[in-house]
């Protein structure tokens, strides 16, 4: 289940929707909150058949200041208020419930202790796993915020204080490293991380490969963030495939081996011989890598604990580096197949 958040300054811009649409489409998000609508909830409603979830619900904006929508694929129980949709969320029969609370932050520094206590007052309504997502309107620590004014340190130490006291952890990001952008050019630049998900040690335990994606759009001064998580226990299982992989390209033995596992596998008279041909020379070559290149994640943690034991007996300078230079090509075989 890909959960998608976005402070989109608007969702009655006709740019904005049509990026919104595409967005949710590409990454296939079955629920998605919109902050800063600026539209009132039945307007913003009209939205479900273009994004294909038939679940809405959604605060009024006031003027042209707030408003929250909530869209998901299946029934699930709620409760709202101007600043947060709370969700009771099971996705299928045979799957735990957990609990995801979507915010938008207070804009006013002096109003954001009502933030910090609605967090701590939803907490002590429910000890189901608990995941909260969207734009808190604060940063946990002085790196996150750049800007020739420095961000006051107690505004970010009560927010990390809120997030101690409810047991929230930081999910981290891969992506742009702000989500928000006033655009401006010079010393009048901007950048912050205000949208962000946490969560407490349940939700993290269900949800292990949960992890937060900072997205980039041109309509909105805030970056939409997509949340892919998939409960443990229901993540499908993956066929075996064989396929070419980059890395073999490493072993300058390569094109000799590929030339003789293709003359081994005979005359190819059509397409039929073709393609029994190729399956032959797939065949070896997973057999020759298997015996070659082995198990990477293996043979790196092998090389981790070779290297701690090194170091631990104060090794030879040579034998450190040997094993950190294995290492290093790992690492490298290792991000070719995650590039793949």
């Amino acid at each position: 289940m890909n959960c998608f958040g976005w402070n989109c300054r608007g969702a009655g811009n006709k740019p904005t929707v049509h990026d919104l649409v595409a967005m949710v489409a590409a990454t296939k998000a079955r629920l998605v909150f919109l902050c800063e609508t600026r539209q009132k909830a039945n307007k913003v409603r009209r939205l479900r058949n273009r994004l294909g979830l038939r679940g809405f619900c959604g605060v009024d904006s006031d003027g042209l200041s707030g408003g929250l929508a909530l869209f998901w694929c299946d029934e699930m129980s709620k409760s709202i208020s101007d600043r947060h949709i709370d969700a009771h969320i099971q996705i299928s029969p045979n799957d735990p419930v957990w609990r995801l609370t979507c915010v938008y932050g207070e804009p006013r520094m002096e109003d954001r202790h009502r933030m910090w206590t609605l967090l701590q007052n939803l907490k002590s309504q429910s000890v189901l796993p608990w995941c909260v997502f969207g734009d808190f309107n604060e940063t946990m620590w002085s790196f996150e915020h750049f800007s020739i004014r420095a961000r006051p340190e107690p505004q970010m130490l009560a927010f990390r204080d809120v997030l101690e006291i409810c047991e929230l952890i930081d999910l981290g990001f891969s992506g742009v490293p702000y989500t928000y952008d006033n655009r401006r050019s010079g010393r009048c630049n901007v950048k912050v991380r205000l949208d962000r998900a946490v969560a407490d040690n349940r939700w993290r335990n269900m949800f292990t490969e949960a992890r937060v994606v900072h997205q980039v759009s041109p309509y909105s001064d805030h970056s939409p963030i997509l949340l892919p998580c998939e409960w443990e226990d229901c993540m499908p299982t993956r066929t075996n495939q064989r396929r070419y992989e980059i890395m073999w390209e490493r072993e300058a033995s390569l094109s000799e081996l590929i030339s003789n596992l293709w003359a081994e596998a005979g005359t190819k008279r059509n397409l039929g011989d073709i393609s029994k041909a190729l399956d032959k020379t797939m065949k070896g070559l997973h057999s020759w890598s298997k015996n070659h290149f082995g198990k990477i994640t293996c043979e790196l943690n092998l090389c981790r604990s070779k290297l701690d034991e090194l170091m631990h007996m104060n090794a030879d300078h040579q034998e450190i580096r040997n094993v950190t230079d294995r290492m290093n090509e790992l690492l490298y075989r290792e991000e070719m197949m995650w590039l793949q």
